[in-house]
């Protein structure tokens, strides 16, 4: 795991950054995955609490269990299932939408965030 920084301390609302998952298609408009990145942006909208804060290490954590929750098609902490042509996919699709994190950030977050993000998620699958 990659050393922790200063920055991945500030924690930053998630009020505007989840209002931004909800309409991707308006701040990526290039979405070559037949509109199923703009459907894992508005999965993360409700998944996320816009209510609460968040810091650099929490985005990626919580958008790595919305890809195992969605893995699993069961909310973990629910045990409801999920209603969603995202869910119950092969792994390989979600390793694929994991590859768009650093888009996603660029398009939710403030610059100096997304680009803390960034280099946060390169480190850590530098790392594995």
């Amino acid at each position: 795991m990659p050393e922790k920084s200063m920055t991945e301390l500030i924690a930053i609302s998630m009020e505007e950054p989840c209002q931004r998952l909800a309409k991707l298609e308006d701040y990526i408009p290039d979405d070559a995955s037949d509109g199923l990145l703009y459907e894992y942006g508005r999965f993360l909208a409700d998944y996320f609490n816009p209510e609460l804060d968040t810091n650099i290490i929490g985005f990626y954590l919580k958008c790595n269990r919305a890809f195992f929750d969605l893995q699993k098609g069961i909310y973990a902490h629910t045990g409801e299932p999920i209603q969603s042509r995202l869910s119950n996919c092969p792994p390989v699709f979600y390793s694929l939408l994991r590859m768009e994190l650093p888009c996603i950030a660029d398009a939710i977050f403030p610059e100096d965030f997304a680009q803390e993000v960034k280099q946060y998620i390169e480190e850590v699958e530098n790392s594995r």
